[in-house]
């Protein structure tokens, strides 16, 4: 794991949303829930993109088949799939088995996903905005890979640190990685300093000032 990665990897989005709010950022992503929830899913790694389009020549092959985007995914990072907030399920237990097997950490799609079951034996993190039994064949392809994409609201680059857990998901940019590390310590420490006045007795409607000082910058 990165350095990167490694910092984030216990970092909460609900901490990251309070620094994109602090920071004037678009970090957090719009709907996907995680498909099995009760295993409290939590990763964090570099983008790996990929993207969904309705198919515009029936018959011909497409430029890529799924299983081959996958196929390639490296190890440690997390697939962000762009199908434009589709219904079709564009993932599913097939493509969950191979990112496993090649080291991925989980996958993102502003669409949908099935086989709701095979993931959870497989325990590989999927979050998506929806689930459905209609997969996507015939009505859409895979037309890019690791290129930029805009997933459930978010830009992401491939590359960019994508931070996962109950809560949702939010994406660090490469270009924005320094000052959201320097925000997210500074409200872990304000955090941590109003948790230890209230063991000692202070009030929170007194101490709420200084927590309000999580969504200020240095």
């Amino acid at each position: 794991m990165d350095s990167d990665a490694a910092f984030f990897s216990d970092v909460d989005t609900a901490t990251l949303g309070d620094a994109a709010t602090a920071l004037g950022l678009n970090l957090i992503m719009e709907g996907p829930r995680p498909n099995a929830p009760e295993t409290y899913p939590r990763f964090a790694g570099p983008a790996a993109t990929m993207v969904f389009a309705p198919v515009r020549n029936p018959g011909a092959k497409a430029l890529f088949s799924l299983y081959d985007a996958v196929e390639e995914v490296p190890e440690g990072s997390v697939v962000v799939v762009d199908a434009a907030g589709s219904p079709l399920a564009v993932w599913g237990g097939g493509a969950s088995s191979v990112c496993k097997r090649r080291g991925a950490l989980g996958c993102v799609i502003d669409g949908a996903t099935r086989d709701l079951e095979a993931l959870r034996d497989l325990d590989f993190p999927v979050f998506s905005k929806s689930v459905w039994s209609l997969a996507f064949p015939k009505r859409l392809e895979v037309v890019a890979k690791d290129v930029s994409v805009t997933c459930c609201g978010v830009r992401v680059e491939p590359g960019d640190i994508v931070v996962a857990d109950i809560d949702g998901v939010a994406v660090v940019p490469q270009s924005s990685l320094k000052k959201v590390k320097r925000q997210v310590t500074r409200i872990r420490d304000i955090e941590n300093e109003v948790k230890g006045r209230i063991a000692q007795g202070e009030s929170m409607r007194d101490l709420f000032p200084r927590l309000a000082q999580k969504f200020d910058t240095d």
